[in-house]
């Protein structure tokens, strides 16, 4: 009887149940995070205030400094906008949030086990929307393992860049992935296949970081880049410039509209299809 009680309870808090079996990955994801920065950490001291590396960055094409973000690399904050932020904090951070959003319920429905949450007396609403929460502490849980470390172990290798900027590129990664992530969740809601929902995502994910990418190198790419979420997350370039209220707000709206949009399309889609 007490097991069962528990179970019960389990199943009635179904983000605590999201979590718990979440538990492993967030903490395989979250030491991931700190092997990164620990890393590029320790490599940083090989180039501060390496003049020659400097004079060797500067030589490179206008066109490659600004698709690889390698502007002022021998500076703190332009070492970790080339060597984190540009591509390899937010590529992770949005990979964790693809593969839970997609598994949130299209993943249940594949292992069959959908229909044992059904059947408690808890709304599908609910369930998405529990779901989701899960999601979205998961992922800042991750992206701010990778910010408390460079924050704290920075200045023991010379390594200095201010809270603001920081800050401003881990929230803008973690928005970002949140994002990517809750479309992926909308898409298997609505769909009931996981794979789907990770392929399509998976496109919108590199089209974006090409359309912020590429629209520094060509012309009539620019006037469109407003399109790309990976522009308005890290393209307007939050470690020289902190934290911006306008492109975080689109940001946010983009993740209510996915949120909204999987709690719509999993509350009347008819789960035996």
């Amino acid at each position: 009887m007490r097991r069962r009680e528990v179970g019960s309870a389990h199943l009635h808090s179904v983000f605590e149940r999201t979590l718990h079996e979440q538990r492993r990955a967030l903490v395989g994801w979250s030491l991931g995070m700190v092997a990164l920065a620990a890393t590029m950490l320790a490599l940083y001291p090989t180039v501060h205030g390496n003049e020659q590396f400097s004079k060797l960055i500067d030589s490179y094409p206008e066109a490659f400094k600004s698709f690889f973000g390698v502007a002022d690399y021998t500076s703190g904050p332009g070492y970790l906008r080339a060597e984190v932020f540009s591509f390899m904090a937010p590529l992770l951070l949005v990979i964790l949030a693809v593969l839970w959003g997609s598994d949130l319920t299209a993943g249940e429905e594949e292992r069959g086990t959908i229909d044992v949450l059904m059947a408690n007396p808890v709304s599908r609403r609910r369930i998405v929307a529990e779901k989701w929460a899960a999601l979205a502490v998961g992922v800042a849980v991750v992206a701010a393992s990778l910010g408390v470390v460079i924050a704290v172990a920075g200045p023991a290798v010379s390594l200095h860049v201010g809270w603001g900027p920081l800050w401003a590129s881990v929230v803008a990664s973690g928005i970002l992935a949140l994002l990517l992530g809750s479309l992926a969740l909308a898409l298997g809601a609505a769909t009931g296949r996981r794979g789907m929902a990770r392929g399509v995502t998976a496109m919108v994910a590199v089209a974006a970081y090409l359309l912020s990418s590429l629209a520094g190198l060509v012309s009539w790419l620019r006037p469109v880049r407003w399109l790309s979420p990976w522009y308005h997350a890290l393209g307007v370039d939050p470690m020289a410039t902190g934290f911006r209220p306008f492109h975080l707000a689109v940001l946010v709206l983009l993740v209510a509209a996915c949120a909204v949009a999987a709690l719509v399309a999993f509350d009347h889609r008819d789960l035996g299809t």
